[in-house]
């Protein structure tokens, strides 16, 4: 994690975190940390036989491993959150495919969003308001030829513009802020990619535009850009709320399941609209 900050491994027991309406948390977990060979049958043990089918289905052991880390991930850091134990979480997708508890615990509702590309995984969790997360390894391979493929013209234009050389820095940063907008709206690609563009200005800023057919405001969305890795690129999108409210806190954690944690210090590349 660029940017290493203050915080100690925890190691052998279950901690609780606080559900903060104020707050959002973001655990990493990079599949090259994972160095103990018994971990994996631990995670697996904590999957449901639907997940397991699923997983046994991918071609490729990389894609098997990363998928086996993300689940428990997922099920390991909502436990931190709320009394059901890893094994105890029953997901099932909504309307759109995007997974939800099924099996709500009492108490204020968990919002969670889950990213992975290469050997990343990155998990939302928060209260009370919309959430998307996205990570993109800016190492793989993407289609830059075809920018009006998934950007507005603003964006394509602003892209063309730089250097060839920085351009696919760019088209990753570009892709995960309207990546974890989509998702923040649970409705996915369903929305026109051209219908909203983001502005970068100065150093550190953005700015968000929107077409009047998508019936939105960038007052009430935030977002965050960071680099967990330096080879990935990462994005999150929060609801503000109507009217808007207080901007939330991000806390950032490297984290292995079911081995240790640690909070770290990041810097973030942009956020915005202000």
């Amino acid at each position: 994690m660029e940017g290493q900050g203050a915080g100690c491994a925890r190691r052998g027991r279950r901690l609780s975190v606080d559900l903060d309406p104020g707050r959002i948390d973001l655990w990493c977990a990079c599949i090259e940390d994972i160095e103990e060979a018994g971990l994996l049958p631990r995670y697996a043990a904590l999957l449901g036989t639907q997940e397991l089918a699923r997983m046994e289905r991918m071609h490729f052991a990389r894609d098997r491993r990363r998928d086996l880390v993300a689940r428990a991930l997922v099920r390991t850091v909502l436990s931190r959150y709320a009394a059901p134990e890893p094994r105890e979480w029953v997901f099932r997708a909504d309307v759109h495919g995007r997974p939800r508890i099924a099996n709500p615990p009492p108490g204020p509702g968990i919002e969670f969003n889950l990213s992975h590309s290469g050997g990343l995984v990155v998990l939302g969790v928060g209260t009370g308001c919309a959430l998307g997360v996205d990570v993109e390894s800016i190492s793989r391979n993407t289609d830059t030829d075809r920018l009006d493929r998934y950007f507005a013209p603003r964006e394509r234009e602003a892209l063309l513009e730089l250097p060839e050389a920085q351009r696919r820095r760019r088209f990753f940063e570009l892709w995960t802020l309207k990546e974890s907008y989509l998702k923040a709206r649970g409705e996915g690609l369903r929305l026109a990619l051209d219908a909203f563009a983001f502005d970068f200005t100065g150093e550190r800023g953005l700015r968000l535009s929107f077409e009047p057919r998508l019936a939105d405001s960038p007052r009430r969305w935030r977002f965050w850009q960071f680099t967990p890795r330096t080879d990935h690129v990462a994005a999150v999108c929060a609801g503000r709320g109507e009217p808007p409210e207080g901007e939330p806190r991000l806390t950032v954690r490297e984290v292995v399941p079911l081995a240790w944690e640690k909070v770290v210090q990041v810097g973030f590349s942009r956020c915005g609209p202000d």
